[in-house]
């Protein structure tokens, strides 16, 4: 298991090499291989980027999000504005269905609901709205519909991680019931476990994935 100082500096290393950020902009304090992000930025995509960069650290446990998003007063919109663009941005994108998101901003923190296909099309959502000028936060409440499989192919799933770069099949456990899958085992990094489930989201039929995969600090990170 790496130290709490050599988790930090990787994770100020891995920040420092994001073109968003400033590293200065972001704390990082570690301790038990549990990392706490802290500092303040000015948009909601400078944050996801941070969290997404410690998140591909082999060794890092958790991650205490501490970041708050401070949108300066020359740059401050309305909820209104806000709702305005957001609407318009859903109502022009080709791959999110035309009225089929419906949303609610509060003090800068949009909320998204509505039914959709597919799970690439629910996180093109939630990028829509995290990119958007003035956003705090976002929550996503979109949930996904079942299309007309009869069978959701497991070996169609396994094959896709198998093809991927970052994983070992043998770590992980693959079962589906219905159009939910659930995936057991152990991966390297809290990356590796969310790429899993974001794969298995991809696979025609499924509309819940029941992510159980646990993150072994000591499993080789493949690469």
């Amino acid at each position: 298991m790496k130290s709490n100082e050599i988790l930090e500096r990787e994770v100020q290393d891995a920040i420092k090499f994001e073109p968003l950020l400033h590293a200065a902009e972001i704390g990082v304090i570690v301790k038990d291989a549990i990392v706490t992000l802290t500092g303040n930025v000015n948009s909601l995509i400078k944050k996801t980027e941070a969290l997404h960069a410690t998140k591909k650290i082999k060794g890092v446990a958790a991650i205490v999000d501490e970041i708050q998003v401070i949108i300066e007063k020359a740059s401050m919109v309305t909820d209104q504005q806000i709702a305005e663009q957001l609407i318009n941005n859903f109502r022009e994108h080709h791959i999110v269905p035309k009225d089929t998101v419906t949303l609610t901003v509060e003090k800068g923190w949009v909320t998204l609901e509505g039914i959709l296909s597919w799970n690439f099309q629910r996180d093109i959502a939630r990028e829509t709205a995290e990119n958007q000028k003035g956003v705090r936060g976002v929550t996503n409440n979109i949930k996904l519909k079942r299309e007309l499989y009869d069978q959701v192919e497991k070996e169609m799933l396994e094959k896709a991680l198998q093809r991927h770069w970052a994983f070992d099949l043998d770590e992980i456990n693959i079962q589906v019931a219905g159009a939910t899958v659930q995936l057991s085992g152990t991966v390297g990094s809290i990356f590796q476990k969310e790429e899993a489930e974001r794969i298995a989201y991809k696979t025609p039929g499924i509309i819940k994935v029941v992510n159980h995969l646990k993150v072994n600090l000591e499993q080789p990170y493949l690469c």
